[in-house]
């Protein structure tokens, strides 16, 4: 229940989340702690759009069989500060990267840095003109 409540709201105050609890301060200041060792983290929720970031994409990438370049590539990838996710798949393509940016132009710009890195050897970029639905939070408070 802690945990659904911090991810609800996690600036409530610890005598409020003490109270919809039913546990001591002491408790809940213990969990939270404990979360924060598990590697919880409790953050803001921002649209990136709010901030000028207009173009969400999807680029999925074909890469070398060999893992002579995959650590290197990996790292350069992390770097570029445009994509917010990375995760390597099972099927037609090795690696989808989510990308955030402020306009076409930067989004084409990570798009040909990324198709020049030694590993890959092509990319598709699907790019999103509208968002439905962009919930995080629903599956955790599913399961809780």
């Amino acid at each position: 229940m802690l945990l659904k409540e911090l991810i609800e709201d996690s600036r409530q105050k610890i005598t409020d989340l003490s109270r919809k609890c039913h546990m001591t301060r002491q408790s809940i200041y213990n969990k939270i702690n404990e979360f924060r060792r598990r590697g919880i983290k409790f953050t803001v929720d921002v649209n990136p759009r709010e901030l000028g970031l207009k173009v969400r994409a999807y680029t999925l990438v074909t890469i070398d069989p060999g893992v002579r370049f995959r650590a290197e590539t990996d790292e350069i990838i992390k770097k570029f500060k445009g994509i917010s996710q990375i995760h390597y798949l099972i099927g037609r393509f090795d690696i989808i990267l989510e990308i955030i940016v402020k306009d076409i132009d930067e989004l084409s710009d990570l798009i040909r840095k990324i198709s020049e890195l030694p590993l890959v050897r092509k990319t598709e970029t699907l790019t999103v003109y509208e968002t439905v639905k962009l919930d995080h939070k629903a599956p955790l408070l599913r399961i809780l």
